[in-house]
């Protein structure tokens, strides 16, 4: 069994590829894999060569060491990239929740080889005193599977899709699969206080997207649109109207656009 460590020299990762054109780099939120992306890829790769990462510990991916702490794993997902790519190679980067940590990281160290970024329900803001989401433990359910799909089916309500009717069953495939495959905890990434020391780096151009029902945007939206500015004061913000916090999956289409109108502005 192949372990990542901090001193892993180049960690290779699992992830989906499709398309042609410049690179662009999907990182996907917490207990999640490259599903979270499934609505988004086959947009974006009429124009980019995508590539769908299951970060380390999650999904396909290696597994990493329980102990690592949230700066080395922010490292190591670094290292991953250019193990990828190549050291040399430039790409386009768009991440999700804990996923958008990791791709503030990466922007702020990569520099000029980032050619634009997009954060989807932003974290990375310090731990979220006082929030409530309602979830359930997925080890309640034991053995009964029938139980773990209505736990999953709960927990995506709680947090990820405020409009029960956008709860499918792919959705509840997908969330159930992620859950199992969970490996490393993404809190110790997502839930650091560093944005505000990485967004200021940020040389690219940064667009954010929010759902304007993304219960995570805590203590709101607001504010949290708020704290962004004070980092980064000339960022492109998009708001999804009913949008939830994995909106590229309840308002894919509108997410798709907002995407491609961003990133292929910048291509010119």
């Amino acid at each position: 069994m192949i372990l990542l460590t901090a001193q892993t020299a180049r960690p290779e990762v699992a992830f989906k590829r499709k398309g042609s054109g410049p690179n662009y780099v999907l990182l996907h939120g917490g207990m999640g894999s490259w599903n979270h992306w499934a609505r988004n890829i086959d947009a974006l790769a009429e124009h980019y060569t995508v590539y769908a990462i299951d970060h380390p510990g999650y999904g396909d991916s290696p597994d990493v060491d329980k102990d690592m702490s949230g700066d080395d794993y922010r490292s190591l997902v670094c290292r991953a990239i250019d193990t990828m790519l190549g050291e040399d190679a430039s790409f386009h980067l768009t991440g999700f929740s804990f996923g958008s940590v990791l791709s503030s990281c990466i922007a702020a160290r990569f520099g000029e080889r980032v050619k634009a970024l997009s954060l989807i329900g932003s974290s990375g803001y310090g731990k979220p005193e006082g929030r409530d989401i309602g979830t359930r433990s997925y080890k309640s359910a034991g053995e009964d599977e029938a139980m773990f799909r209505e736990i999953v089916r709960n927990n995506l309500l709680a947090f990820m899709l405020t409009n029960p009717d956008s709860i499918d069953e792919t959705a509840i495939d997908y969330h159930g699969a992620n859950v199992r495959r969970t490996r490393f905890d993404s809190r110790k990434v997502s839930w650091g206080d560093t944005q505000r020391i990485d967004l200021p780096r940020i040389t690219c151009p940064l667009q954010i997207i929010w759902g304007t029902n993304d219960i995570t945007a805590h203590p709101s939206l607001d504010e949290r649109i708020a704290l962004v500015r004070s980092f980064k004061p000339d960022f492109r913000l998009d708001i999804v109207e009913g949008g939830s916090h994995w909106t590229m999956y309840d308002s894919a289409g509108e997410v798709n656009r907002l995407l491609l109108d961003f990133h292929r502005k910048i291509d010119g």
